[in-house]
């Protein structure tokens, strides 16, 4: 079906908008030795030294390099000339408070962002471009509004440049949002022979509601929430 291909297209662009995530698994390699029964000379053996004992280091599982990110993965909607579109949104992006090794109350981040509202079948006009894409940049920063040892909730404000695809219409132009989350996490500091690790993990959810010029068919107010999650910066050479 014609409208396949485009719900296809729509969601290639989307790929295109938004920001790839690369978290690469490391294993440990193991190499097993073979042994044989041998005489020794106990008279002739070296005797072990303190001084010259040496520290072998294994590389745990797990990714080599990993940014300081927030990433939220929600659903997304909004009404239009042809309804109510449902749609998802994909937003990841370098933050202070994933990167810092102690709790903080201030949260600064920029990233990427993009989203696709799935337009309605029209079988009168099969061939048509129903669906809703926008992406861009953004610049986010927050506050938390109450916390505990190893949970907080946050109030943000973000800024939004973007451009978009409405039923066949491109344009650009800028957005806000606010948004409302709460989040259990785990911060620290680690540095060895085996790698560096500073910042924070975390998972919550979030809710926000955003007003972003789509074109005259699409309303100015959207409305999303899902999960959010951060991970801290991770270095393994």
């Amino acid at each position: 079906m014609a409208w396949g291909v485009k719900r296809q297209d729509g969601m290639n662009r989307l790929s295109k908008l938004s920001l790839g995530l690369v978290v690469a698994a490391l294993a440990g390699d193991v190499s097993p030795a073979m042994a044989s029964p041998t005489v020794r000379d106990r008279r002739t053996e070296a005797q072990p030294s303190s001084t010259s004992e040496s520290r072998t280091y294994r590389r745990r599982p797990g990714p080599r390099i990993m940014m300081p990110l927030k990433v939220d993965i929600g659903a997304q909607g909004a009404n239009t000339t042809m309804g109510f579109l449902p749609g998802i949104e994909l937003r990841a992006g370098i933050h202070w408070a994933s990167l810092s090794p102690k709790p903080t109350n201030f949260d600064i981040g920029l990233g990427l962002f993009g989203a696709v509202l799935i337009g309605p079948e029209n079988d009168a006009m099969p061939a048509a471009d129903n669906d809703v894409l926008y992406g861009g940049g953004y610049l986010e920063a927050g506050q938390t509004l109450s916390h505990g040892d190893s949970w907080r909730t946050w109030a943000a404000g973000r800024g939004e440049y973007l451009g978009s695809s409405a039923f066949g219409k491109e344009q650009a132009g800028f957005g806000v949002a606010g948004r409302l989350s709460a989040e259990v996490f785990a911060s620290g500091v680690g540095i060895e022979p085996r790698g560096l690790f500073l910042g924070t993990y975390a998972i919550g959810v979030y809710a926000e509601v955003a007003g972003r010029g789509l074109g005259e068919d699409v309303s100015a107010l959207q409305v999303s929430g899902g999960l959010t999650f951060r991970t801290p910066l991770v270095f393994a050479p």
